[in-house]
């Protein structure tokens, strides 16, 4: 029970955190064992692990077409990590690419967006 209600807080965060963001192309991969979401109001990403199983939840991103980087949540099941411009280098007018992975797990779809 406190798995699933760990799990459904995480979610409720994500989902919050989506929604407050201001701008129309902020958008969250969802995939099992991660989540992640862009906030364009900020240059920001956040990092959710959602599953108990030891792997580690993973941003891909890259700026303006560069080398792909990587940030993980190694804080375990029901944590999140967030990502600020000073980690990635994105600036306001960048193009980036990003998507949601775990390690030894799924991986989402790339997104592509201006920040």
């Amino acid at each position: 029970m406190r798995k699933k209600l760990a799990l459904l807080a995480v979610a409720t965060a994500a989902v919050t955190v989506v929604t407050a963001a201001t701008s129309a192309s902020a958008d969250t991969r969802i995939i099992k064992g991660a989540y992640v979401y862009f906030d364009p109001s900020r240059n920001m990403f956040g990092i959710g692990d959602t599953e108990g199983d030891g792997r580690t939840a993973y941003l891909d991103v890259r700026v303006n077409g560069g080398p792909q980087q990587t940030f993980g949540n190694h804080n375990g099941n029901g944590t999140w990590r967030d990502v600020y411009s000073n980690e990635t280098g994105i600036r306001d007018g960048n193009t980036l690419a990003w998507r949601a992975r775990v390690g030894g797990g799924a991986t989402s779809g790339w997104v592509y967006e201006t920040a």
